[in-house]
């Protein structure tokens, strides 16, 4: 069998011909292509007549696209030289260039070709019915922490040097999280790799969350669960962790999504400690599920804010907090109005009263102007001065900004002198400690958002 699936390519949309130099022969309509998913990498090589310059016009052309949505340009279907009779189609449309390669020396069996390499694929395979309704979501190399505290180490158990060890998990993490119509868990994937004549084995332990659906689960819905999952680990660790390969088990078919391993990335080591939520094992433990799904699109975009401010210097960590804030704060003014004692004829002949002895106080030829001007904020009148917006939406949140080591008019003086560039009125303990706090409020309103209220928030910063 092949160590790559063979594919037709067509570019539906692309007019080829506008792109390099003419040629004598025109560019195929269909492009005949192997997609290698071995290692790390995802790599295409498409296949081309070298007389129509196809790998030269398809350089030019991706220069004058958007490579994060290269794979909506592809039209993909699985060629009939494919020898896997298991796999029933595949899907390019969300991969994302990441480098094309072309070459004269790109050459197999006499034909030419050009290497694009993206970040995923998506296969859809028979389905496999033992593994009905579960799934396999492995994490990247940042996920092995949110799996490694519900295992104890590799230990022996023999008692005879019967050549004996386990691994298990802890006590209180045998059973499986609910998430809607699913069951959930972190586990460990275990590949060992054994010689009878070498002196050492190896066994790799492959982080990954496992997953039990109800019937009726849609893949949309399994990996809108396996998000969610994701981005929980995500907070609690404050780091992105992705997928690196999920498999789901449906009864239509088995979809494997194949995703390209991070390489460089800065490691960050986060809990959820500061807020008294005392390992993940208790987090996942918390009743966060119908608040999560409901808040997800906006649980998205704080997280990955609140990530994003450990990898930036003191003075964009300060405005990444606070944008938090004003992000999660969607209230709308809710203006309190002024009790009358007086109905309203009563008040109109008080006002007009009133205006008589101001006129008194305004030249003559003023007093029309002043009129309109008095008519005008009749309706303002009637509405009670309003509290700050930011201290009362902190309120709605159980927050006592009267309880804050940093007053919320400070905040916001040193909001301002970032955002118009007057650092030198910035005191760097000062924007240290307003840090310490924003980063408290911020994991508090997240919390929130999630429904989880059993938190604590420390106003001390030493």
């Amino acid at each position: 069998m092949n160590d790559y699936c063979c594919l037709d390519i067509e570019f539906p949309n692309v007019d080829f011909s506008n792109y390099y130099m003419k040629s004598k022969v025109e560019v195929s309509s269909v492009h005949h292509t192997h997609l290698y998913t071995e290692g790390d990498e995802i790599e295409l090589r498409i296949f081309f007549n070298d007389q129509t310059y196809f790998g030269e016009k398809l350089m030019h052309w991706v220069g004058k696209i958007d490579g994060k949505k290269f794979g909506s340009f592809l039209k993909v279907d699985v060629s009939k030289n494919e020898t896997n009779k298991r796999l029933q189609k595949v899907d390019l449309s969300n991969a994302k260039l990441i480098t094309i390669h072309n070459s004269t020396s790109y050459y197999e069996n006499g034909k030419r070709y050009i290497i694009i390499k993206i970040d995923t694929a998506k296969f859809y395979w028979n389905p496999v019915k033992d593994e009905c309704y579960t799934a396999e979501f492995y994490l990247d190399d940042k996920g092995f922490r949110v799996v490694e505290l519900f295992y104890s180490p590799l230990f022996p158990v023999f008692s005879k040097n019967d050549g004996k060890f386990d691994i298990r998990r802890m006590n209180d993490s045998l059973e499986f999280y609910k998430l809607e119509k699913s069951r959930f868990r972190p586990e460990f994937n275990f590949v060992f790799n054994d010689n009878r004549n070498a002196r050492s084995t190896s066994i790799i332990k492959e982080p990954k969350i496992q997953f039990k659906y109800k019937k009726g689960v849609t893949e949309k819905d399994a990996i809108f669960y396996g998000d969610i999952v994701l981005m929980l680990a995500s907070f609690y660790y404050h780091i992105k962790i992705d997928y690196v390969l999920r498999r789901i088990h449906l009864p239509e078919h088995t979809i494997t999504i194949k995703n390209v391993r991070q390489k460089n990335y800065y490691n960050t080591n986060g809990s959820l400690l500061e807020f008294g939520i005392f390992d993940f094992n208790k987090f996942l433990q918390s009743s966060w599920q119908e608040e999560t799904i409901k808040n997800f699109t906006l649980l998205s975009k704080t997280i990955s804010l609140f990530n994003q401010s450990h990898l930036v210097d003191s003075y964009s960590r300060f405005l990444i907090r606070y944008n938090i804030i004003e992000t999660c704060d969607k209230q709308q003014p809710n203006n309190a109005k002024f009790i009358f004692v007086l109905d309203k004829r009563q008040r109109k002949v008080r006002q007009n009263e009133a205006l008589s002895k101001l006129l008194e106080t305004i030249k003559p030829e003023e007093h029309e102007d002043f009129k309109k001007r008095w008519h005008n904020i009749q309706t303002l009148l009637q509405d009670k001065p309003m509290k700050n917006q930011l201290v009362t939406f902190l309120e709605s949140q159980n927050l006592d900004p009267k309880t804050f080591p940093i007053k919320i008019d400070k905040l916001k003086e040193l909001r301002n002198s970032i955002t118009h560039g007057s650092i030198d009125k910035v005191n760097d303990e000062q924007l240290e400690r307003a840090n310490i706090l924003l980063y408290r409020i911020s994991g508090i309103l997240i919390l929130n958002l999630m429904g989880i209220k059993d938190w604590t928030l420390n106003t001390q910063i030493n």
